[in-house]
């Protein structure tokens, strides 16, 4: 029993007995419906790509992933939650994908601006919601709740307004690399183990990462050490906006709240 309580204390035991469970289950409705006990965990290769439940849940979860990183660090500094999520991420694909289909097109076959302004503007925008909540959380002392309650009604808004209120198709092929294949796995699940490296190695090893840790366990004590702790959580925030919307390039995604 006491082995079970240091091993309950880990910070991963949660997520991993949710995650074991989760399969348990799928492995207990398999055989109730007669297919085989393991086909969950089965992966194959079909038509030149990897096939599988497996595959396929890692390859719709991975957004979801990249939104949770973000996510991870403004709560682990903050204590806060951003209900704004959905919003912004839908205003950042209305305005990269009006700026590459142009004003007013609905389904476009070739760019109307480069690519890259497409994503930096649209980078540049949740930037720009990122500084306005930072500076509510922080300099303001609004509850981040209530502070992001403002973009999360406003941001679907603004980013269908941007689309005339319609679904974008921009129909070419270097645009939808990051949502194709990468020789026979999927590009979205590269690109979401590569965000979850590059945040584990920030937090560790970093000083950003040393900011983080000391304003979230403590900021009061992480002020009289020396750190500007409003300014630490305004650029947190800041930065999570930008990064973790920057392969959501395809669609609308209002639905991630």
């Amino acid at each position: 029993m006491g082995n079970f309580k240091k091993l309950a204390q880990k910070r991963l035991f949660l997520p991993v007995f949710s995650m074991i469970l989760v399969m348990l289950i799928n492995v207990v409705y398999d055989i109730a419906t007669g297919s085989a006990p393991l086909s969950f965990f089965m992966i194959s290769i079909k038509n030149g790509v990897l096939y599988g439940r497996l595959i396929d849940i890692l390859n719709r979860g991975s957004e979801i992933a990249i939104l949770a990183i973000g996510m991870t660090l403004v709560v682990s500094a903050s204590g806060g939650t951003d209900i704004s999520v959905g919003s912004v991420m839908s205003l950042y694909a209305g305005v990269c994908c009006m700026i590459l289909a142009g004003y007013g097109n609905v389904n476009v076959q070739e760019y109307a601006h480069p690519l890259l302004v497409g994503i930096g503007a649209g980078l540049l925008v949740t930037l720009i919601c990122g500084v306005f909540n930072g500076f509510l959380v922080a300099y303001m002392n609004i509850q981040p709740m209530v502070a992001t309650l403002i973009l999360w009604s406003a941001g679907r808004a603004v980013g269908l307004l941007l689309c005339n209120s319609q679904i974008v198709y921009v129909r070419v092929p270097s645009f939808q690399k990051l949502g194709a294949y990468c020789g026979i796995i999927p590009t979205p699940i590269i690109v979401a183990a590569v965000c979850v490296a590059i945040a584990s190695i920030v937090l560790r090893y970093t000083a950003l990462g040393t900011y983080i840790q000391s304003v979230g366990i403590n900021k009061k004590a992480s002020r009289i050490a020396g750190f500007n702790s409003a300014y630490v959580l305004c650029n947190l925030r800041s930065l999570c906006r930008s990064c973790r919307y920057g392969c959501n390039l395809q669609n609308l995604f209002s639905r991630y709240q």
